[in-house]
């Protein structure tokens, strides 16, 4: 079978060199691996490597892939002087990477296995991967290389919702996208139904994705909507709620997801009980360490956006100092 698909795949592959224009070769390139992809995983997934989806899932597969080649394409065409720093590059790739790795790879099936693991993969999906790809803020360069019509479409989009970027909507979801999958019997649900689990991780990324680029938008305001201090507040706040949660989950004595044991864990070594404490103890410890490392990002771009205002400032005519900011410079 294997043979017949990469035989299937060369074939397909000579006549889009001759059909597709050149603009949307990598657009076409990217949508022919999702069906390959696909018909593997569905005709022989046993023998397909750990990188392979161990459930395909398109919406993640080709939006993760056609953002990584709108990400080079614009780096080809941006300007040096606009050129984002290695920095910013490492953190976009690393963000969009581990969505990649915790939804698109055999580690799905583990997680599905173990309530730790499943709790790596929710906090990657609603904390690490959402705030790498924000703190890259990649948006000028996307923008230069995804298609025309595209850019339209997400520009139209993003004006009717917009709304929802408010630092208590914004939270409301983030929140919700997260602890409404910690209840035990939807969690048991979500864990049984193939499409409830996929709705419960993409929710849980698009919740991320709308909270950390509203909190750690780089941008003084305006162009942003919010100050500085509003954006540092809601992100370092939003973590006492989601300590009470964690913390309830880690000291709980009750083996409140019982899924895991009926389905076998991944290492029957460990306990339902202590699963549950590692599972509890990751949705508490690194968000927490991250909802701070926000507070301390947001400052630092205030103390950035006033050091840039200050080298425009002139004085009024006859003042010899003026008033000086929270930084303490005069």
């Amino acid at each position: 079978m294997g043979d017949a698909l990469a035989a299937f795949a060369e074939y397909v592959f000579n006549i889009a060199a001759w059909l597709v224009p050149e603009r949307f070769f990598g657009e076409f390139l990217i949508l022919f691996a999702g069906v390959f992809v696909w018909l593997a995983c569905h005709y022989c997934p046993a023998e397909l490597p750990y990188i392979f989806p161990f459930v395909f899932n398109p919406i993640v597969f080709l939006g993760c892939w056609f953002l990584l080649l709108w990400y080079f394409r614009g780096m080809q065409r941006i300007s040096p002087e606009q050129k984002p720093g290695r920095w910013r590059q490492g953190f976009f790739l690393f963000g969009l990477g581990s969505i990649y790795f915790v939804l698109q790879t055999h580690f799905e099936y583990v997680s599905q296995h173990m309530f730790c693991l499943n709790r790596v993969q929710a906090v990657t999906l609603g904390m690490v991967a959402p705030f790498g790809i924000t703190l890259g803020w990649m948006g000028d360069v996307l923008a230069l290389g995804t298609p025309a019509f595209v850019v339209r479409w997400a520009k139209a989009a993003w004006a009717r919702t917009r709304w929802l970027a408010h630092p208590i909507p914004a939270t409301i979801i983030f929140l919700a996208s997260t602890d409404i999958w910690l209840i035990p019997s939807v969690h048991f649900a979500a864990m049984l139904n193939p499409r409830l689990y996929a709705v419960m991780n993409l929710s849980c990324l698009a919740g991320g994705l709308l909270f950390w680029t509203m909190v750690l938008d780089p941008r003084p305001n305006p162009p942003a909507r919010h100050s500085y201090l509003v954006r540092a507040a809601t992100g370092f706040l939003v973590m006492f709620p989601q300590i009470a949660v964690s913390s309830t989950i880690a000291l709980s004595n009750a083996d409140l997801y019982p899924f895991y044991s009926i389905c076998g864990r991944l290492f029957p070594s460990i306990s339902a009980g202590y699963d549950q404490m590692l599972g509890g103890m990751i949705q508490w410890i690194p968000p927490g360490m991250m909802n701070t490392a926000a507070l301390l990002i947001s400052l630092n771009a205030l103390r950035l956006a006033e050091a840039e205002a200050d080298k425009n400032f002139v004085p009024p005519p006859g003042a010899k100092v003026y008033e000086a900011k929270w930084t303490g410079r005069q």
